[in-house]
C-alpha cells in the first residue's frame, strides 16, 4: 500500500513539472509558406506557394485595395499541393507600401468528396489504453474543431502512431509545458497529418517536447510512429488527443466520426473503457 502510494506521489509530482504558471512567449506554426508581392507597370502580381502535399485553401484580402476599388472584397484561392498560384490586379498610381495584404490559409479542398475507411489506432500492435476523453467530452470535445475526438491515456514518452498512409503537412514540437487552463489551447504540440487517397486529416496532439519522430513534408505509412506522446497545452492530464478531420466550407477544419479497424466506431467509444491494438 505504502508502495502504490509513493508511487502516486512520484507520478504527480513528475506530472506537476510539466505544468508552468506563465504561458509562452513564443508562438510557433505547424507549417511556413512563401508569398511574394512585385508592383509594376501599374500591376500587382501576389504569389502564393504551397509547400505541402495536400490542398491549401487561402484568404487574401486589403483594406486599402478596397478603399480603392481594386478588389470587391476577399479573395478566395485553392491552390494545389506542392504548386504556386499567381494572381494578378490592375491598379494604378497606388502608393505600394499600403499594401496591406492579409492572408488567412485552411487545409484542405472543400469541394473535394471524402472518402471515408476505417483506421489503425494510433498506437502499437499489442498496446492497450483507457479512453479519457469521448466523443463530445465536456472537458474539450464541445466543439465544430474537436467534437468526435478520442483521448487515450498515454503516459509521456509512450509511442504514436499513424492511422494511415500520407503526408505530413503540420509539426509543432518545441512547447514544453502545458495547464488545465484554456488559456493553454494554442500551446500544444502535434502532428497534421493528411491522407489524400480519403480526403481525411488526422491529428495527434499533446506531444512531448521534440516529440515529433517525423517532419512536414514526410510520407508515412499506416502504423509507422510518428511521434512520442507528452502533456503539453490544454489539458487534464498527460494524454494524446486525436481526432479526425475534413475541410469545412468557408471555415477551416471540422471534426467528424470515423472507424477503426475492426469496424470499431468512434461513436461507440465511452470514457473508461479500455481499447487493445490487436495483431492481425
Amino acid at each position: 500500500m505504502k508502495f502504490y502510494k509513493a508511487l502516486s506521489i512520484i507520478l504527480f509530482f513528475c506530472l506537476s513539472l510539466y505544468d508552468a504558471q506563465e504561458l509562452p512567449k513564443e508562438t510557433y506554426y505547424q507549417f511556413s509558406y512563401h508569398r511574394n508581392v512585385v508592383y509594376e507597370n501599374d500591376t500587382i502580381t501576389l504569389s502564393v506557394k504551397n509547400p505541402l502535399y495536400s490542398p491549401l485553401r487561402v484568404n487574401i484580402f486589403s483594406g486599402y485595395l478596397k478603399e480603392k476599388n481594386v478588389i470587391d472584397d476577399t479573395i478566395r484561392l485553392v491552390i494545389k499541393e506542392n504548386s504556386e498560384s499567381k494572381i494578378k490586379l490592375f491598379a494604378k498610381k497606388l502608393e505600394s507600401s499600403k499594401f496591406d495584404f492579409k492572408l488567412n490559409t485552411a487545409f484542405g479542398d472543400d469541394s473535394k468528396t471524402i472518402k471515408h475507411n476505417n483506421l489503425a489506432l494510433p498506437f502499437p500492435k499489442g498496446k492497450e489504453y483507457r479512453i479519457m476523453q469521448a466523443n463530445k467530452g465536456d472537458f474539450s470535445h464541445n466543439n465544430d474543431y474537436s467534437r468526435y475526438a478520442v483521448d487515450f491515456d498515454m503516459k509521456i514518452g509512450d509511442t504514436i502512431t499513424s492511422s494511415d498512409d500520407g503526408f505530413v503537412v503540420g509539426v509543432i514540437k518545441d512547447y514544453e509545458f502545458g495547464k488545465e487552463d484554456k488559456q493553454w489551447i494554442p500551446y500544444a504540440n502535434y502532428i497534421t497529418i493528411y491522407h489524400p487517397h480519403s480526403g481525411l486529416f488526422t491529428q495527434y496532439v499533446h506531444l512531448k517536447k521534440e516529440g515529433s519522430l517525423v517532419k512536414v513534408g514526410d510520407a508515412v505509412k499506416r502504423n509507422q510512429p510518428i511521434g512520442l506522446s507528452g502533456a503539453t497545452g490544454f489539458r487534464s492530464g498527460e494524454h494524446l488527443h486525436f481526432n479526425v478531420l475534413i475541410p469545412e466550407k468557408g471555415k477551416t477544419l471540422k471534426s467528424v466520426p470515423f472507424h477503426f479497424e475492426h469496424n470499431i466506431s468512434s461513436k461507440s467509444l465511452k470514457r473508461g473503457m479500455k481499447i487493445k491494438n490487436q495483431y492481425e
